[in-house]
């Protein structure tokens, strides 16, 4: 019953459902430009070129109780408690934790062959080594595919002969505000001694640029899968910030309609994993860039005069709109490289270049 008391309590902390329109924005791509790859000994470009469909799926498929804002009774409670324990079972098996290079956060595998949706920002450059294990602690060899940085799209391989247990894949065609959904990742990395971390919430925003939930995800869950109550893909988690509300995810169309550049060079190999940038500063989203919450003392953040309570705006000339697009554009640098910061403190506007270390650590 812990999880019909968690189901009472999240109906009454989120918005009623609203239709959302999203027809014209939630388009697929509707086909994928042909293109001679070199072949490699990690990957076959023909199965790569191969963008996945979405599994038809229909409101009236779910039970009774999720067509309701909130439950009523306590037989919905049951009813739903039963069908998410159901659920998380049969989806579980795809989530995966991966490491990087020095980084590490979750993916979820969409094809027999191997196939690794991730985040942007997990993923970086094409052929790096990367190593997944799955919830039972088994684990397989794989390589990075393709990241699209801007909107923090990753696509693995894992190379280790399958067949691979895998989640279909979906679509947010029909999705509303306040749809029930399912976060699953590995947050704090994996441990054997835990089990697949799983959180319920709804979907709180849905806009063509932003898929926010309520369910709570934080370091280590990037690139892990949110589910909707078919038990398809519907985003990737992507914006994890120091605070818990804030919880934004990478719609699943943006891998439909990103996948030519996702697969665009699937024989380029990484000679050698970068060195992780580090700039010493941590944040969190705020309407109008990005708040430092965190400034490491003698890091390279703090030796260029920014300061905790600090608004990010801009770096490099672009905007900053989410605390994961400096995560992002961090993964693009190395150690060495200058950032010109345009930070907001008070009414003043300055201007601030930081030069990036090498990492400590392994966060930012």
């Amino acid at each position: 019953m812990l999880l019909a008391a968690s189901l009472a309590q999240a109906a009454t902390q989120v918005p009623p459902s609203a239709s959302s329109d999203l027809a014209q924005t939630n388009h697929l791509a509707r086909s994928v430009r042909s293109a001679q790859h070199e072949q490699s000994a990690y990957v076959d470009a023909k199965a790569l070129l191969a963008m996945p469909q979405p599994t038809p799926a229909y409101r009236t498929d779910l039970r009774p109780a999720f067509a309701k804002n909130v439950p009523t009774s306590l037989a919905d409670l049951r009813s739903m408690e039963q069908h998410v324990k159901a659920l998380a079972a049969r989806v579980s098996p795809a989530v995966v934790a991966v490491e990087v290079g020095s980084g590490s956060g979750s993916g979820v595998i969409i094809s027999a062959d191997g196939l690794v949706l991730t985040a942007g920002h997990v993923c970086g450059v094409p052929g790096r080594d990367v190593n997944f294990t799955f919830p039972d602690g088994k684990t397989a060899r794989g390589k990075t595919v393709g990241a699209n940085q801007d909107n923090d799209t990753g696509l693995m391989r894992i190379t280790d002969r399958g067949p691979w247990p895998h989640a279909e894949m979906g679509d947010l065609l029909q999705a509303r505000i306040g749809d029930w959904v399912l976060a699953l990742g590995h947050p704090g990395g994996f441990d054997l001694r835990r089990s697949l971390v799983v959180r319920l919430g709804r979907i709180i925003r849905l806009e063509p640029d932003a898929l926010q939930t309520d369910c709570t995800i934080s370091p280590g869950d990037s690139g892990g899968p949110l589910f909707d109550m078919h038990g398809r893909v519907i985003g990737i988690h992507s914006a994890i910030s120091s605070s818990v509300a804030e919880n934004f995810h990478v719609a699943v169309t943006a891998f439909y309609d990103g996948w030519a550049l996702l697969v665009k060079n699937p024989g380029e190999k990484h000679q050698a994993d970068r060195p992780q940038a580090y700039v010493g500063a941590k944040g969190a989203d705020d309407p109008d860039g990005c708040r430092l919450t965190a400034v490491d003392e003698d890091g390279p953040a703090a030796k260029a005069g920014l300061k905790v309570g600090d608004l990010v705006v801009k770096v490099d000339g672009r905007e900053v709109k989410l605390y994961a697009s400096l995560l992002r554009w961090l993964a693009e640098t190395e150690p060495g490289e200058t950032l010109s910061l345009e930070v907001k403190r008070g009414d003043k506007l300055l201007s601030l270049e930081v030069k990036l270390e090498a990492s400590p650590t392994k966060g930012p």
